[in-house]
């Protein structure tokens, strides 16, 4: 059965997705390299994906664990920011 958000989640995930998008943007201008409109664009989805799942920054190995595939590599800045805001490695 698929996790059900509150409304403070949402509020937050919103939050997120603003300093997400300041961070795709950091990260490819300063690569000088980079999609951004692919993670500018998917950036809630992401967050709110990453908020519904069975995962858990203190134990990453875990072997319940949920795993996501992103089958293209446009959206590499929102995938790093998400894992970042999520606390999976300092920002």
């Amino acid at each position: 059965m698929a996790k059900e958000l509150t409304i403070k989640e949402l509020e937050n995930i919103k939050e997120l997705s603003k300093k997400a998008r300041a961070a795709i943007l950091t990260m490819t201008t300063l690569a000088s390299s980079g999609h951004p409109g692919g993670s500018m664009s998917s950036i809630d989805f992401i967050l709110t994906l990453y908020h519904m799942l069975n995962i858990d920054p203190k134990n990453p190995n875990m072997k319940t664990r949920d795993r996501v595939v992103f089958s293209f590599g446009h959206v590499s800045p929102a995938a790093y920011s998400t894992l970042g805001l999520m606390g999976f490695f300092d920002l």
